[in-house]
Order: structure tokens, then sequence, then C-alpha cells
């Protein structure tokens, strides 16, 4: 894996606000008294991810693409939902829904999606468009094509969908935005999904980042949408992850409604405004805990 990603050797995370470089290969050791919390939109890739050490260890918005959790010790804290930044490369956005209206000219709807150029944000500030930004979907000779969604001019549109960009490298953002284009209304986006891609030699994964339902665009063409979308991973804990929690570890997991399938050991699962399915070809012997507790095995 190339994109999104940590590489093995040295990862920048924070402690108690300072900055700090920890080796990430296969093993995090975070020492009593103190958190680490890894930048928010990283992926983990590779071996098992061994945590050691009592301290905790925050993987809040970090997508987990490795072989596995462990927990040796400690505690390891997983929060669902909120606004996060994301690094990405590779994006996709599926419009699943229209502005309503009648099929006839000027308005068009149901025919199609369209808009004059995506945006990326970061802290409420327009970010300016990747040099090398192309369309993953893009066809020689395609005048409404995706690349016309990136390539920095209003005047142009992309009417197809979904739009799917390769900005040429890793881009860190927290909002989205777009423009609308040159004319029927009807085909402005009302409804979608927004997902940050995952390469792994030629192909892709996909990451959701962001859902959208019901937004009124405005009516002015060549208008930007006037409203900055936030963005979240909202994957906490992948389908048929391995999660091991050992005796003397504990997972905690905040703000997630979160089906485990591979998890084991006889530690401390921790819920906090959560619940947990334990799934029936698990094998954990451990404990459940929290205020609003849904522990069950799933047939």
């Amino acid at each position: 894996m190339k994109y999104l990603m940590i590489a093995a050797g040295l990862l920048s995370a924070s402690v108690f606000g300072a900055t700090v470089d920890v080796a990430c290969g296969t093993r995090i050791h975070v020492p009593a008294g103190e958190t680490m919390k890894i930048e928010s939109g990283r992926v983990f890739s590779g071996d098992v991810l061994v945590k050691t050490g009592p301290g905790t260890l925050d993987l809040t918005g970090v997508v987990l693409k490795n072989k596995g959790l462990e927990i040796r010790e400690g505690v390891v804290a997983l929060v669902g939902g909120g606004a996060s930044a994301v690094t990405t490369r590779y994006l996709r956005w599926n419009v699943t829904e229209t502005r309503p209206g009648t099929s006839a000219p000027p308005e068009y709807a149901n025919s199609g999606s369209q808009f004059s150029e995506f945006r990326l944000f970061r802290n409420g500030k327009m970010l300016p468009r990747p040099v090398n930004a192309t369309a993953v979907n893009a066809r020689p000779g395609w005048r409404e094509g995706p690349q016309m969604g990136i390539d920095g001019n209003l005047k142009t549109k992309c009417y197809c969908n979904p739009f799917i960009a390769d900005f040429g490298e890793e881009v860190t953002f927290d909002g989205y935005s777009f423009a609308t284009a040159n004319d029927a209304i009807g085909r402005d986006p009302r409804s979608w999904t927004v997902e940050a891609g995952v390469a792994d030699g030629s192909a892709i994964s996909w990451v959701g980042i962001g859902v959208e339902k019901g937004f009124e665009a405005p009516k002015e063409r060549y208008a930007e949408a006037g409203k900055v979308f936030s963005v979240s991973l909202r994957d906490v804990v992948p389908v048929n992850y391995p999660v091991t929690v050992c005796g003397r570890g504990k997972l905690l997991l905040r703000n997630v409604n979160e089906t485990l399938e591979c998890v084991r050991g006889t530690g401390l699962v921790q819920l906090d405004n959560a619940s947990v399915s334990i799934k029936s070809n698990a094998s954990f012997a451990g404990s459940v805990v929290g205020g609003t507790v849904s522990f069950k095995k799933t047939p």
C-alpha cells in the first residue's frame, strides 16, 4: 500500500500536546500516565499492531487496514462520529439524489447530476487545487467528464456520476464543497456519499467519510454551494478485523454501535454511549461494561 497510510519507520504523534517520533512497525508502547494520539485520517497497514505499556493509545480517526490489533496492556481508544481531518490521495463523490423538479427544460430533473468544481477545505479555508490532480474515471475527449470537476475552471462542468479524483499526492482536509454548473438546476446534487480511497497495487478500496441528505444548492449558476461539509471516518472497527484484548488490556469504544466478528481474549471492553455485539464465532471471554450496554452473541 502506498497511499493514505503510515509507512514503516517513524510516525509523528502527539503525547500531551508534544510531538514525538514513534517506531510504527508492529508495536507501539505507551508509558504509564501518558496518552498517545495518532493523527486522524492515517491508515495502519501491514502486520498486527501490538499495543504495550499501561498508557492510552488513541486511534480515533485512524483507518485500520492492517492484519489486526492486539492490546497486551493499557487502553486503546476508538471514538466514532464527529468531524475529523482525512488524509488521502483518492476521493469518490457519489450523488444519490438531485434537486426535484420537472424533467423538461430548463430544469432537466432526473437527468443525472452535474457541478462545476469540487472544493477541499482545511480549518475553514479553501485549499488550492492540487497541481497534479486528475480524474480516475476520465476518458479522452469527454468534454463534460469528471476531469472538468477538478480543473480549477468554473466555466467547465462535470456532468457524470460518480466523480473520482486522484489528487496526485496525499492531501489533508476536514471539509469539502462544490460549485453549481452552468444550467439545469434539476441536476444539482442534493444527497450523496463521499469516500476516501486506499490504493493497494492497481486496486482502490474505499472508506466512507461523509454522507449528506436533502441539501438545497443555490439556484444561481456558477455559484458556490455556500456550505462546507465536514468529513469524519465512520468505520471504527472494520468488518472481520481481528482484535485481541489481553487480560491487562482494555478496548474503549465511544459513540459507536459496533459489531465485533473476530474479537478474543480475557480483557475488558468499555462502552461509552455505545453498544457492541459479539459474533458467535468470536472467542472473547472477557467483560463488557458501560452505561448503555448491549452485549450479546449473535447467530
